[in-house]
């Protein structure tokens, strides 16, 4: 389903009248509230960084823990139309366009684990600029696609696909945001997350802000709706959860309780 025909369901189709009740068994998915807070982060991280050698880190590690590991995602500011107006007598004015201010960055929090695999990964990232030294000694031409990367920010319907019993994959019509970031780099290694005190037993949730270039790509452009479905299905993101509880269910009368 195109955005054009999300729209014309949505608004040609609506079973909602002026009151706003929105009961009853013959909604349809134009009607549904707009749920959200299920969401997957995929990131592509720079080859050079990631390289063997440069990291015991690899690039498929690198992009599965930041995967599983997000708990929030904050988008980038309101995009805001910047307007000048011309006064008129009487106070008669009008409004001209006279250009925009958008923000380029956004953050993404994450739980870590035993290890710190979230600090190193965005370590080895910012270590492209040596701390000690001040300069990179990573850089072969010292170019921004040495250190930059791109991040796809998919949030769903509260839908399950292609786990267990189900091999429906995912569609167009399951996701209802998209964020596609080009030219990603993180601004910080977070070393202030991981500090410590005998009153605070908590866990670590670090927050890392990154900046991006331009501006991101989202669901009304088909290409990108395109690649997130390619990319949903290719990432068997519930594989080893439905694996874990069907190995439960085959293997339960074994277990003692």
């Amino acid at each position: 389903m195109s955005f054009i025909d999300k729209i014309s369901l949505q608004t040609g189709g609506l079973n909602i009248d002026g009151t706003g009740y929105v009961g009853g068994s013959a909604k349809t998915e134009g009607d549904h509230p707009y749920v959200k807070g299920y969401f997957y982060v995929f990131f592509g991280v720079p080859s050079t960084i990631f390289a063997e050698g440069n990291s015991d880190i690899t690039r498929d590690q690198a992009k599965e823990f930041l995967l599983v590991s997000a708990e929030s995602y904050t988008p980038p500011g309101d995009r805001t139309i910047n307007l000048q107006d011309i006064q008129g007598q009487g106070g008669v004015d009008a409004s001209f366009i006279t250009g925009q201010t958008i923000t380029r960055e956004f953050t993404i929090q994450y739980k870590d684990y035993w290890g710190a695999p979230i600090f190193r990964i965005h370590r080895q990232w910012t270590n492209y600029l040596n701390p000690y030294l001040g300069a990179s000694t990573m850089a072969i031409t010292y170019s921004a696609q040495e250190y930059k990367g791109a991040c796809m920010v998919i949030q769903t319907k509260p839908i399950v696909r292609g786990a267990g019993d189900n091999q429906i994959e995912w569609r167009e019509s399951d996701i209802i945001k998209i964020d596609y970031f080009d030219g990603v780099q993180p601004t910080t290694d977070l070393k202030s997350a991981y500090d410590a005190n005998i009153t605070d037993n908590s866990f670590v949730k670090p927050s890392v802000s990154y900046k991006f270039d331009g501006f991101p790509l989202d669901e009304t452009n088909h290409q990108v709706m395109e690649k997130a479905v390619a990319i949903l299905n290719g990432a068997s993101v519930f594989e080893k959860t439905s694996t874990l509880y069907n190995n439960f269910a085959a293997n339960g009368t074994n277990i003692p309780l």
